[in-house]
C-alpha cells in the first residue's frame, strides 16, 4: 500500500524529487497509523496519523472538492478522540515532512474548525550561491566542539532546553568567544529529507542558537556562514534548514524559503 500512498503524495507534491524509500523514512508512514478512501475501487486519497498529529491528508488532485479529504479528516480525528487526547494537531512539529499545515491547505482546516498560529518555513541554500563571508570578530574563534558534552549542554539549556536531548551525537560547530561557548549549531553532511533527489548531496544546519550574553553581535550569523562553507568542504551540493521562524535572519546569508507551513490544531471535544 505504501506505494500507492507514494504516488497520491508525489501527485499532490510534484516539487519533489525523493524516492519512495526515502519517503517511508521522512514521512514516517510504516509508524503511523493509515486511512484511506476509494472510488469504484481506486484508492484516490490518503491520511496517516501518529499520536495526536494528523501528519498527511492527500488526495488526488483530480478528486479534490468533491469531499474525500473532509471524510479522511474526519476518520483521522475520530481515531485521535479514541486515544484521549486533549487535542487535535496538525502534521506535529517532530514530523520530518510537514511540521504544519501547508499555507495552500489552512483553508480546509478552518472550515473544520482549527485554529493557526505561528508561520514556520523550511529554507534551501545552493552552496555555490550562499555568502560564506567571515567577519573575523576579534577574541571568537570558530570550530567543531571536542570538549566536555556538559559544558555544551549548560550552552544549549540557555537557549532552548528542548534540545538538549539532541547534543548526545553528532557534528556541533561552534563560535568560541573567550574560551566560552557563544553559539552553535549541529551539522549533517548526508541528509534524508524533504530535499533529497538522486543527484544531490544535501547537508543540513540545525538547532542554531546563540547564548543570550554573545546576541546582537552577528557572532550567530557568521557562524553559520563558516558552518555553510564547512559542508561545501565536505561535499555537500544543497543544505537544508528544516522548521525554522527567523527565514529573513538566514536569508542574509541566500538561504531561499522554498516551503511555508502554519501550525496548528484543535481540542478534541465535539
Amino acid at each position: 500500500m505504501t506505494q500507492t500512498y507514494f504516488d497520491i503524495f508525489r501527485s499532490c507534491f510534484d516539487c519533489f524529487r525523493f524516492g519512495i524509500n526515502d519517503f517511508e523514512e521522512i514521512s514516517g508512514i510504516s509508524e503511523c497509523v493509515n486511512f484511506d478512501c476509494s472510488d469504484n475501487g481506486k484508492t484516490v486519497g490518503f491520511a496517516s496519523v501518529q499520536d495526536d498529529n494528523v501528519r498527511l491528508i492527500c488526495v488526488l488532485p483530480e478528486y479534490s472538492g468533491r469531499g474525500f479529504g473532509t471524510k479522511l479528516l474526519l476518520r483521522a480525528e475520530e481515531y485521535i478522540r479514541s486515544l484521549d487526547y486533549g487535542c487535535i494537531n496538525i502534521g506535529g512539529t517532530h514530523s520530518r515532512l510537514f511540521i504544519g499545515a501547508t499555507c495552500e491547505s489552512v483553508g480546509f482546516f478552518e472550515k473544520h474548525g482549527y485554529k493557526f498560529g505561528a508561520e514556520m518555513a523550511e529554507m534551501c541554500g545552493d552552496v555555490r550561491e550562499l555568502s560564506h563571508g567571515g567577519r573575523n570578530s576579534d577574541n571568537v574563534r570558530f570550530g567543531y566542539f571536542n570538549g566536555e558534552k556538559e559544558a555544551l549542554k549548560k550552552a544549549v539549556d540557555k537557549v532552548d532546553g528542548d534540545w538538549t536531548r539532541y547534543f548526545d551525537e553528532g557534528d556541533v560547530f561552534c563560535a568560541f568567544c573567550g574560551g566560552e561557548i557563544a553559539s552553535f549549531c549541529l551539522l549533517g553532511d548526508d541528509e534524508t529529507c524533504m530535499l533529497s533527489d538522486s543527484e544531490s548531496r544535501i547537508g543540513s544546519i540545525g538547532c542554531v542558537g546563540t547564548v543570550p550574553e554573545f546576541r546582537r553581535r552577528g557572532i550567530g550569523l557568521d557562524m553559520v556562514a563558516r558552518a555553510s562553507k564547512e559542508l561545501e568542504a565536505r561535499g555537500c551540493d544543497k543544505i537544508f534548514i528544516h522548521y525554522t521562524h527567523v527565514y529573513d535572519w538566514y536569508a542574509k546569508l541566500g538561504y531561499k524559503t522554498f516551503l511555508r507551513l502554519k501550525l496548528g490544531g484543535k481540542p478534541t471535544a465535539r
